[in-house]
């Protein structure tokens, strides 16, 4: 099979959205500048590999990267409120922040007249204002080699023979409170933010985990071993496998927390029409093929058809399917400042 995107293909697939854009906004004129927020590192490297490069560039457009931090990419969007002209068409973002940024109305809508391609999303990761691209969940890994007594469950977290070798990551602090909920109520639902400040400190004294910065260097010490337990996304542990590090994933008893990436485009952006454009691009299906093969995340496009291996690597059972928790976006939306704050300045320290 080829992973390539055709140039056929692609006008096949994108002909529609085009036709469309003109239809509503008037005559559009292929090419011009992009404005596209994302994360740097590799997500944005394979950005650019399979999409970018291969697909907007080649049709004229200029891709202009605002890469930055999460809190950073979400403060800038609620910061463009204010002005006459937003910063920036496209936003990489996932499923929770998307919820936030709709409820403070910085987000445009976004239907299949204007992305084509949203057609063939699966519905159910679908919102009005939230193109999904890939999506996985939260679980547990560890190192088969140095750990005979696997953890089974995100509790493990909790028990102090696992003290020392334990490694979360920073940037993901709210998965982390989680986890914790998940612990105390075995639910997402109706969580106790008192209650989960406490659990989180109880982790803390028990098996002292070791905070890094982001996925990367959570990464290198798995690598060093350094660290021989982890929690991260199932598609970012089989990702750090693949590059060389001893880890497992390992699916948690509690069940795991589902996480989604995709596209918003913020209000009053530069280039509606042409951030349209690239959000169709990017469900590309033979571009999603590769993405899929080095991220190791489930493709949001159901026309995506991976190769039998790579299938049964990165997807869940049924019966995880069934187990997976939806995040609870609203607690967010009210808790999350506080949380973060606490997070920074409690349990970090």
């Amino acid at each position: 099979m080829s992973y390539q995107t055709s140039r056929r293909g692609f006008l096949a697939g994108t002909a529609g959205a085009v036709a469309a854009i003109c239809g509503a906004r008037g005559a559009h004129a292929a090419g011009g500048q992009i404005v596209v927020a994302n994360w740097g590192g590799d997500w944005n490297d394979r950005t650019v590999q399979f999409f970018e490069a291969p697909i907007v560039e080649k049709e004229g457009y200029t891709v202009v990267r605002d890469l930055d931090g999460f809190d950073q990419r979400r403060t800038k969007i609620i910061a463009s409120r204010r002005l006459p002209r937003g910063s920036m068409d496209v936003a990489h973002m996932d499923d929770a922040t998307a919820f936030e940024l709709n409820a403070l109305e910085t987000l445009d809508a976004i239907d299949e007249t204007a992305v084509p391609r949203l057609k063939d999303v699966v519905q159910q990761l679908r919102t009005p204002t939230f193109v999904p691209w890939q999506y996985s969940g939260w679980v547990l890994g560890y190192n088969p080699d140095k750990i005979k007594d696997a953890p089974k469950s995100f509790a493990d977290l909790w028990d102090p023979k696992y003290k020392g070798m334990i490694g979360l990551s920073d940037a993901h602090w709210f998965h982390h409170m989680e986890v914790a909920a998940l612990k105390i109520g075995k639910t997402l639902d109706n969580i106790d933010a008192d209650a989960v400040k406490a659990s989180m400190l109880e982790m803390k004294k028990a098996t002292n985990p070791r905070i890094y910065p982001n996925h990367l260097q959570q990464e290198q010490a798995l690598k060093n071993e350094e660290i021989v337990i982890a929690t991260n996304y199932k598609a970012r542990l089989l990702q750090f496998a693949a590059e060389g590090a001893n880890v497992v994933p390992i699916y948690p008893a509690e069940g795991g927390i589902t996480i989604i990436f995709g596209f918003v485009m913020p209000k009053k952006g530069p280039n509606p029409d042409a951030g349209k454009f690239y959000c169709n691009a990017l469900l590309d299906p033979d571009g999603l093929v590769a993405l899929a093969q080095k991220s190791f995340y489930s493709p949001a496009n159901v026309k995506t058809v991976l190769p039998e291996a790579a299938a049964k690597k990165i997807a869940f059972t049924a019966e995880e399917q069934k187990n997976l928790h939806n995040r609870p976006h609203a607690f967010w939306l009210k808790n999350r400042n506080d949380l973060l704050d606490w997070w920074n300045k409690e349990f970090k320290s």
